[in-house]
């Protein structure tokens, strides 16, 4: 194919073998041999407007805010595939709540002796992460952060723990993250609190491909 295209600026792109992706939502992709970035493209909300002249496909997508033109066309198609494909949301994993599930799930990753006494905890300073009790009676609030956790993170778990000292608990203080600030960790270590890596904490394993293939 090649590749005219027409707006905030010109580009051409003489005859050759590429790949040319369309989708319902009006996005046009064009992707060569290499790198992550297309070629060309168009966004969603673009008009695509097919032809066969004199034995050559021509697709055109044009969008109008502000004004541009992709034209491609095609005299030779090596390949053609159809398919209805889903519209999904991308699932995370290792954001607060996966990590806090994972605590919730496995006790024992903060406490030998602890058992789960709640996830999200309400308080007056707000929400609890993980809330833990051990076999002897003391309460073990768990922060977790999904990032390098500053002294926002500790003060907050400081104002938690209070909150129960102040109620007769005895209580103890966990910050979970996967690194923590020069600063936040000697406010950590004043307040008598414990720092956990979140990077060594275990989630449920998935399937490889090495699992089909031992099958």
């Amino acid at each position: 194919m090649s590749i005219e295209y027409y707006g905030r600026a010109a580009s051409y792109a003489a005859e050759a073998p590429r790949l040319l992706i369309t989708k319902p939502d009006g996005t046009l992709l064009v992707h060569e041999a290499s790198k992550r970035e297309p070629l060309n493209w168009q966004p969603p909300g673009s008009t695509i407007i097919f032809e066969c002249i004199e034995h050559t496909l021509r697709v055109r997508s044009i969008r109008t805010s502000p004004r541009e033109e992709v034209l491609i066309e095609i005299p030779r198609v090596y390949l053609v595939t159809a398919c209805k494909l889903s519209t999904t949301k991308l699932v995370v994993v290792g954001t607060e709540k996966d990590i806090a599930n994972v605590l919730a799930s496995n006790p024992h990753a903060i406490d030998p002796n602890a058992e789960l006494v709640g996830r999200e905890v309400s308080t007056p300073y707000g929400k609890i992460d993980v809330l833990l009790k051990r076999s002897d009676g003391t309460l073990i609030v768990v922060e977790v952060k999904n990032e390098r956790a500053g002294i926002q993170a500790v003060s907050q778990l400081k104002r938690y723990v209070d909150y129960y000292r102040s109620q007769g608990y005895r209580v103890e203080g966990v910050l979970v993250a996967p690194s923590i600030s020069e600063e936040a960790k000697s406010l950590l270590l004043k307040e008598g609190f414990r720092f956990v890596d979140s990077k060594t904490l275990t989630y449920r394993s998935r399937p490889t491909l090495e699992t089909f293939f031992k099958k």
